[in-house]
């Protein structure tokens, strides 16, 4: 994939913070251990691949400040005939060039030396790493790890963190990420309607997600945005199901929370529907009012009017008024008894994309809107899950060809 284009420019937004006489080190990250001489798969850090374009193992970019110039390095694994017949393609210097618009590549065991030399001019006053919130005093972080052997190398040397800065800039969408959100779109909607076309009571879970799978596998895509979690019955009360083992039997409810993921963009799609292809009257209630809710919060999305927050907070109100109504919920009940989770994050190159959730929501946000609703006591419980992007003027429903409408999906089933 090339769009070197973007990450250089992505990267030039981001040298306005970086002042004369400093540098910022991103790591690629490495394949962590499984058992044994296995490791799981390499997953790049998403950080360093959205300033980079980058997808190979312990591959480090170094970029430093030097009179009001900067020097872009980036270094990775060399060719290796040997290597590469064992555990696969290593990119060249010139195919890391075309992906990332980095001119200087080097092989990754001169890194050590090149840092050292920059330090040791004396022209170093601080050092950035992407200090992510999630690996906050974990000793095994590679940005951890090093920047604590510079600092005790280097001790007037000043850490800045990198995180934020392109957490902020990673929150508005360009058009091609937009794009490849989309495609992912495509991808999973097709999944979505197979599921509905295959299923049958009697099946296993898991045999239902492999027909989501396959659609995936088609379509090129070798493995979906995060673990599926597709269940039914009872299994629907456990918000992140992922052992999808049980029998979907008639009469009950499937719920499908589901994505691709196309060119290291994702999409995070809920869809549930009847094992039998006919919702009960009382499934067909509650579906009516999680979908009501879901479609008022998507009219509530105005740029510069309402944030995560707000959306949350409408939601749980609607959601309680409706279960009132339908005599679902009694008036002094807390609505928590059937709504369990908040249903708006940010996707893009993480399902759980990062961004500021107090902001009022701008154009080029993609995020989820999400209505759940969890009844343990009549069996029901499921989530509609859709995708939205913030325009200019207020939202574009990317989901919107996925079915949803309780006839819509009931015809789908029929075939």
């Amino acid at each position: 994939m090339r769009m070197n284009g973007s990450h250089q420019l992505r990267r030039k937004q981001f040298y306005k913070n970086l002042s004369v006489g400093e540098a910022l080190i991103l790591f690629a990250g490495s394949a962590s251990r499984k058992t044994a001489d296995a490791c799981y798969p390499f997953f790049t850090n998403r950080n360093f691949y959205y300033l980079t374009g980058i997808i190979q193992v312990n591959s480090i970019f170094m970029a430093f400040n030097r009179d009001g110039k900067v020097e872009e390095t980036l270094f990775i694994h060399p060719k290796d005939t040997m290597a590469e017949r064992w555990n696969g393609y290593r990119i060249s210097h010139e195919e890391a060039t075309a992906n990332s618009g980095v001119e200087q590549i080097m092989d990754l065991e001169q890194f050590d030396e090149a840092l050292s030399e920059i330090l040791k001019s004396g022209s170093v006053s601080a050092l950035w790493y992407d200090f992510d919130k999630y690996d906050e005093g974990r000793k095994d972080a590679l940005q951890n790890r090093h920047s604590e052997s510079i600092s005790s190398n280097h001790p007037s040397l000043t850490l800045k963190n990198a995180y934020p800065v392109i957490c902020e800039a990673r929150t508005i969408k360009d058009a091609g990420e937009i794009a490849e959100i989309r495609n992912a779109l495509s991808v999973t909607r097709d999944g979505i309607h197979a599921m509905m076309k295959a299923v049958k009571p009697g099946m296993y879970e898991y045999q239902l997600e492999g027909v989501f799978n396959k659609v995936l596998a088609d379509a090129g895509v070798r493995e979906p945005a995060f673990a599926n979690i597709v269940s039914g019955g009872r299994n629907n009360f456990y918000i992140h199901y992922e052992e999808p083992m049980g029998i979907l039997n008639d009469g009950e409810m499937i719920l499908t929370d589901v994505g691709a993921r196309k060119n290291q963009y994702v999409s995070d799609i809920s869809r549930p529907f009847p094992v039998n292809g006919k919702f009960t009257p009382e499934q067909k209630e509650v579906y009516s009012i999680a979908l009501k809710v879901n479609k008022e919060l998507m009219e509530l999305l105005v740029p510069g009017k309402i944030s995560f927050p707000e959306i949350e907070a409408n939601s749980r109100r609607r959601v309680g008024e409706l279960l009132v109504d339908a005599g679902y919920l009694g008036k002094d009940e807390d609505v928590s008894k059937y709504y369990w989770h908040k249903g708006t994050h940010h996707i893009g190159l993480d399902v759980h994309d990062v961004g500021p959730p107090g902001q009022p929501i701008a154009p080029g946000m993609v995020f989820t809107i999400d209505v759940g609703i969890y009844m343990e006591d009549k069996n029901i419980g499921f989530r509609i899950e859709d995708n939205v992007v913030i325009t200019e003027t207020g939202y574009e429903h990317l989901s919107a060809d996925i079915v949803r409408e309780i006839d819509d999906v009931e015809a789908m089933m029929r075939g």
